[in-house]
């Protein structure tokens, strides 16, 4: 047992978990690398969340009801996310991420290895919630928590789905979505992302004390990761080769944000000027 003040984490979980999930996501990356398969990635992906959240609440036993709950939310997290996912890469065939990774058994590797440092670094406050002994009672952060994570898990849906809807629409094809969360921010699922994962960091910091601290890293790495290395920057890529060179698209991008879908009621186009005709 590691006690640090008030705080007793039963410290081994958390060690276990790290392995657990990293034989999880080099297993899957054996097997997607011999089958060149983009297929497995998001399902594993969520489903070692499930687990070790699961897992690190089982193993302390102590259920009180600050950890059941994040617990509760990090299962209907991963269920959500991952199920889509998997339901979205099963029907169009491909996770265009992947193209040319899924060929290259060492870059194919890096992916699942990145995966599986952003599990545990993710999830590390809700593992350090579960092992802990010591029950405060309700803190305002508790319902910031809840809620930020509630409007993210929202928001999240709501962008997949209505993304998922408009490019099911074969007069849509070709073009960059612009309907729902997606007509104020250009990338609203990641900004629910980043939501829910700030709320449960909310949620566990009644129980934080001394070195502990160090997992507010969970939510800062997840905005790294999303704002600089795997998200905004693949799609931005993307969408500046397929749409860059269009009027549309450079008078949506100055419309909107990048990540919450907050209307822009101060910004308007101009119209260009066209030149009177005489006759």
């Amino acid at each position: 047992m590691w006690t640090i003040g008030n705080l007793s984490i039963q410290n081994s979980a958390i060690v276990g978990a790290l392995i657990v999930d990293f034989i999880i996501q080099w297993v899957g990356w054996g097997i997607s690398a011999s089958l060149q398969t983009d297929k497995l990635y998001d399902g594993l992906g969520s489903t070692t969340f499930a687990a070790l959240a699961i897992g690190t609440l089982t193993y302390a036993k102590f259920y009180y009801a600050r950890q059941i709950l994040a617990t509760v939310l990090v299962v209907v997290w991963a269920a959500r996310l991952g199920g889509f996912l998997v339901f979205r890469v099963i029907k169009t065939g491909k996770d265009s991420r992947f193209d040319e990774a899924k060929k290259q058994p060492l870059k194919f590797w890096v992916f699942w290895t990145l995966q599986a440092v952003w599990v545990w670094v993710t999830l590390l406050p809700v593992m350090i919630l579960n092992g802990c002994a010591h029950n405060p009672s309700l803190w305002a952060s508790d319902v910031i928590g809840v809620i930020l994570w509630v409007a993210g898990f929202v928001l999240e849906c709501s962008a997949d789905f209505s993304k998922y809807a408009f490019k099911q629409n074969p007069a849509n094809k070709g073009r960059f979505v612009n309907i729902g969360p997606w007509k104020y921010a250009r990338y609203p699922n990641y900004g629910g992302e980043i939501l829910q994962w700030w709320g449960l960091w909310l949620l566990s910091i009644a129980v934080l004390s001394g070195g502990y601290w160090v997992c507010i890293i969970s939510p800062l790495f997840l905005m790294c990761l999303l704002l600089f290395v795997s998200g905004v920057p693949l799609q931005e890529k993307q969408a500046k080769e397929r749409w860059g060179n269009e009027a549309e698209y450079q008078a949506y991008r100055r419309s909107t944000f990048l990540l919450l879908p907050i209307p822009k009621f101060w910004h308007k186009e101009k119209k260009p000027l066209t030149e009177s005709s005489h006759a």
